[in-house]
């Protein structure tokens, strides 16, 4: 990696692996004492985790990571759960609203606040829960009023059960909140102290070893002298995805610090672009179809970054058949 220090996850779990794998090597050589292989791999695991033992003794404990998608995963999860309760409680209050048509109106009028709708309107709200209880209330003054409508029980005990699992429903959701902000947070910090400790071992590495010190790849680094541009991508081949065909499989080699790549395919015989593309693998579906049978076409690759691009690799020539 280059020494900017990665800021999400992927890329920091591999900056952290790397480094503790150059601690493990060359640790105790150099001296680390602040930032060594232990320290590491504490940072590590609390992002990760840690898999079960034989017979899953120990057994596994989840990292930040996972335990933050598991949080989120319920937190969605259960807000699903309170939008099915509210649209079923709602479709349960319509039905109560048309079997007391025949006794309050089928409009909303002062007749109409005693079962709760106090509003002006017989609309019924996205969270039906006060207005469950209220219902409720009146069915219970009022029971000569309970009714069962098309199989649906208009009554004081429906009313109360369905606002009694809204309200289990909002508990959980609300639980469910607090624990994925929990989670959250916690992942952050997880991340914000791998990222530390990458700062901290970069900066105790500068004390311990030279600038052009080889030592600084093994921890995943760049060695300080080296230019910020990317390195040359290495070993450019172009396969034929099928026997006589003109569409290649071109792989090269990842180079140091790139972020992206770029390939050209150019006609030998005079340099004119046939492809000029940006990729961000290490792999292209080179498609030469449009080009006459028998052109000669040289393929480069060049690294990319914010720095700029590196020197075109050493040409493939292939011919088109």
């Amino acid at each position: 990696m280059a020494n900017n220090t990665p800021e999400s996850y992927d890329p920091l779990i591999q900056a952290l692996e790397d480094a503790a794998d150059g601690a493990h090597t060359y640790g105790a050589a150099i001296g680390l004492v602040h930032n060594d292989e232990t320290h590491i791999r504490a940072d590590l695991v609390a992002l990760v985790g840690k898999p079960a033992g034989p017979g899953g003794v120990p057994p596994a404990v989840p990292g930040y990571k996972a335990l933050w998608n598991a949080a989120h995963a319920n937190q969605t999860a259960k807000a699903a759960a309170c939008r099915t309760l509210y649209a079923n409680a709602r479709s349960y209050v319509r039905a109560c609203i048309h079997s007391l048509y025949p006794v309050l109106g089928e409009g909303w009028n002062a007749q109409w606040n005693a079962a709760g709708f106090t509003g002006g309107s017989l609309a019924v709200p996205t969270n039906p829960l006060t207005l469950l209880q209220q219902l409720r209330a009146y069915y219970l003054a009022n029971p000569a009023r309970e009714s069962v409508v098309q199989g649906i029980n208009c009554n004081a005990v429906t009313c109360e059960a369905t606002a009694q699992s809204i309200s289990t429903a909002e508990s959980a959701c609300n639980q469910s909140d607090t624990d994925a902000a929990t989670a959250h947070n916690n992942y952050l910090d997880g991340i914000a102290a791998g990222r530390a400790r990458i700062i901290g071992l970069k900066n105790e590495l500068s004390q311990l070893i030279g600038k052009d010190d080889e030592r600084w790849y093994a921890f995943g680094f760049d060695k300080p002298t080296d230019p910020s541009t990317p390195d040359t991508p290495a070993n450019l081949t172009a396969v034929p995805s099928a026997p006589g065909s003109r569409t290649y499989i071109v792989k090269w080699d990842n180079a140091r610090r790139a972020d992206s790549f770029r390939l050209r395919a150019v006609l030998h015989v005079n340099g004119r672009d046939l492809v000029n593309v940006l990729s961000y693998e290490t792999q292209f579906v080179l498609d030469l179809d449009s080009v006459p049978a028998g052109s000669v076409v040289d393929l480069t690759v060049t690294g990319r970054n914010l720095a700029g691009e590196s020197p075109a690799s050493d040409p493939v020539e292939i011919t088109l058949s």
